[in-house]
């Protein structure tokens, strides 16, 4: 009776087996499918991505984008819509940096993004954030500070015991924020000129090279020559990079006519897209030319902002590109957002950026080293003359010298800082 079985089975097993079930895989595997193809043509290391199994186009969209991802690629990162939301507020979280409740983390606002969410709830620069919702915060839930619904915020404020003498938390306001959504950032946040002991100084915060920060930039430093400014301090501590040719335009208008044709930077794409490769220059202008600049950086300074300080540096001369602040993210490619259509976007790396004279890899150590937080205590506005990093580089162009004065000493911090921007930078 076997023998006739048998053949019965194996004839059934042929015609499961024989089932052409392509369409049904590429329809399931479709998202990552679309990544693989956009990786392998754009990918700055398109010729070292392995072709992954079967099996591992079935995984999440953001873990089989990161799957793709060469180990020594920090810059490359992916969205899980097409559009990334924020709160609009910048912070480090610490322990809790009086040294009484080391249970406790606070996140300090650093900046906030006009027309926000967090502008609109009342965050400003110098916020003490403790809680979030009924959670108090740490550093596995400080996520809710980047996006989400609208939730309840907590502040606190450090205040100085006049009995004691001894700094002290005081609960602060409770605050009502909306839920998250696009934000775009403002191309300048803010620009004036202070006049002090024979020095007119222009200062100029920018956040982010959007595509009409050129323009903007631009009109600011035409404002400032008529304004007979001899000094010129840029700040771009919290600046995450942008459009590399509109910090070309904005070098164009600071640097002096001489400096015309000098090379600014270039782009070098994989071997499919080397047509793309670009040499940007400095352009002829005469809107500031100056020959010394002075550069407030950090280490939320990436992409374009980095160029702009590294090419100065090479044009200008080390001793004429001044330096203030912390260290640089160190962001030597370009990444270039490309959108899905499947509600999600990428954003890999697709060319070096290289200067001739000059190599961004390791990031850009500043001439002097200031740290924002040493002055935790009193965090002001920028723009405001006692901020901290913005006190020290005036004092430095008016005195010739950064001040001698020392902070008295504070607990040990171990900070984490967040982003509001789509990928959510934590370092």
């Amino acid at each position: 009776m076997n023998k006739f079985i048998y053949p019965i089975v194996v004839l059934f097993l042929m015609c499961a087996c024989g089932e052409d079930r392509t369409y049904e895989y590429l329809e399931l595997t479709q998202e990552n499918q679309w990544t693989y193809d956009r990786m392998s043509e754009v990918y700055l290391w398109n010729d070292s991505i392995k072709r992954p199994s079967r099996k591992e186009f079935f995984a999440d969209c953001g873990k089989f984008f990161s799957s793709l991802l060469q180990p020594y690629d920090k810059f490359s990162y992916s969205t899980d819509s097409a559009t990334a939301t924020g709160y609009g507020f910048d912070f480090a979280l610490m322990r809790d940096p009086l040294g009484k409740q080391n249970s406790r983390s606070y996140a300090l606002v650093l900046f906030v993004e006009p027309g926000s969410p967090a502008y609109k709830a009342g965050i400003r620069r110098g916020t003490w954030i403790s809680k979030v919702g009924k959670n108090n915060l740490n550093s596995g839930n400080y996520g809710y500070l980047q996006r989400g619904g609208a939730t309840t915020l907590y502040t606190s404020s450090i205040v100085l015991d006049e009995e004691s003498m001894v700094y002290m938390w005081q609960e602060g306001d409770t605050l009502q924020l909306d839920a998250a959504c696009e934000i775009e950032p403002a191309a300048l946040y803010h620009d004036t000129v202070y006049s002090m002991r024979g020095h007119n100084i222009g200062y100029v915060v920018c956040n982010r090279f959007t595509a009409d920060a050129g323009e903007v930039f631009t009109a600011a430093l035409s404002r400032f020559a008529t304004e007979g400014v001899s000094d010129l301090i840029v700040d771009l501590r919290y600046c995450s990079g942008g459009s590399i040719a509109v910090a070309n335009s904005v070098a164009s208008a600071i640097f002096p006519q001489r400096c015309a044709g000098e090379p600014f930077c270039s782009l070098s794409y994989n071997a499919i897209n080397s047509s793309r490769d670009t040499l940007y220059t400095i352009k002829p202008s005469q809107t500031l030319g100056l020959d010394k600049v002075y550069f407030i950086c950090g280490e939320s300074t990436r992409g374009a902002a980095e160029v702009l300080i590294a090419s100065a540096r090479a044009i200008l001369g080390f001793n004429n590109a001044v330096v203030i602040g912390g260290k640089s993210f160190g962001e030597d490619v370009m990444t270039e957002e490309i959108v899905s259509p499947y509600n999600f976007s990428i954003s890999p790396a697709v060319a070096y950026v290289e200067n001739e004279n000059y190599s961004l890899t390791y990031g850009i150590e500043p001439d002097y080293a200031v740290d924002e937080l040493a002055d935790f205590y009193s965090i002001h506005a920028l723009g405001n003359t006692q901020e901290y990093l913005l006190y020290n580089t005036v004092y430095l162009i008016v005195n010739g010298r950064m001040p001698s004065y020392e902070l008295s000493a504070s607990p040990e911090r171990k900070c984490v800082k967040g982003v509001y921007g789509g990928k959510g930078i934590v370092r």
